[in-house]
């Protein structure tokens, strides 16, 4: 029996997508602290927090994956795109992006093992089409 270097991809592949999502499902956990203490500054800052973080404070990753993206919605975006989100009526790119590096990078971290699951589960897409 020989392996290929198509089977190598799709099983590396399929590592590095588990490994990712473990890694971000931990990060999740341990963020949600730090998600409340950013909620914290945020209110003393603009007087309140945006009324998707707040109704779904409670949301986690492997309960309410859609509540919880939602959630982190208003820290993510201005913190990655340099755009404000959605869900917050203050100009607040600055803010998120002037926060503790003790705070912000681990947010940034969990984005990037989302990106990596992302691009791993197109590059099995592809994998599986041109398998077909």
């Amino acid at each position: 029996m020989t392996v290929s270097v198509f089977d190598v991809l799709v099983i590396g592949t399929g590592g590095v997508i588990l490994l990712s999502a473990v890694t971000m499902v931990v990060l999740s956990i341990l963020n949600k602290k730090r998600f409340f203490e950013v909620c914290r500054l945020y209110e003393r800052e603009f007087g309140s927090v945006p009324l998707a973080a707040t109704v779904l404070r409670d949301a986690d990753l492997l309960g309410f994956t859609a509540g919880y993206s939602t959630k982190m919605d208003f820290i993510i975006h201005p913190l990655i795109f340099g755009k404000k989100s959605i869900q917050s009526k203050n100009d607040d790119v600055d803010f998120i992006r002037g926060l503790p590096a003790n705070i912000k990078y681990w947010f940034i971290a969990e984005f990037l093992c989302s990106l990596v699951i992302f691009i791993g589960l197109i590059i099995g897409c592809i994998c599986l089409w041109v398998d077909s």
